[in-house]
């Protein structure tokens, strides 16, 4: 099936489309953190602990590229906000997690739903024997990004010896 807007599904154009796509993401991750006044990084820890549920301050200072100190600046201010909520850990009460409150998760919500709702109505609107293969490519496509998002090798090769200057 040709889609007559694109016109060819080459490679090519489909690696510009996912290029737009980035861009259009960036655009409203930029729009959605001014509207709830707050940083990217402050948005994008949200995000974090929404989707992937209560985190150590060393697994999310991680995932959002910080240094501990600065992500530590950056929960106190989700934390004032009511945002987030920082609790010991369950088997191990020396270690703390940090998790998004039902606040901090509303607040989400309320500017993701919509989009979400028209993400659905897309998907099913999509023939049923299309939906896994579009499903695994969004996968697929999003280790893809995963990897490119991590630290950059350093000179000697070693992304590990990047990572690691950067978190002291």
């Amino acid at each position: 099936m040709i889609d007559e807007r694109l016109g060819e599904h080459s490679p090519v154009e489909v690696a510009k489309a996912v290029r737009r796509l980035d861009v259009a993401l960036a655009e409203m991750h930029l729009e959605v953190s001014r509207e709830m006044n707050m940083t990217g990084g402050e948005l994008l820890a949200l995000e974090y602990l929404g989707i992937e549920g209560p985190l150590g301050p060393t697994a999310l200072a991680q995932r959002l590229h910080m240094g501990t100190g600065a992500t530590t600046a950056l929960l106190d201010r989700l934390e004032e906000q009511g945002r987030i909520a920082r609790r010991t850990h369950e088997s191990d009460r020396r270690k703390i997690v940090v998790q998004i409150t039902a606040h901090g998760r509303d607040e989400v919500m309320a500017r993701a739903h919509p989009m979400v709702d028209e993400v659905i109505a897309m998907v099913q609107g999509l023939p049923a024997d299309e939906r896994p293969v579009i499903h695994g490519f969004l996968e697929d496509l999003t280790a893809l990004v995963g990897r490119h998002a991590g630290p950059r090798p350093s000179a000697d090769g070693s992304a590990a010896a990047s990572a690691q200057a950067e978190q002291d």
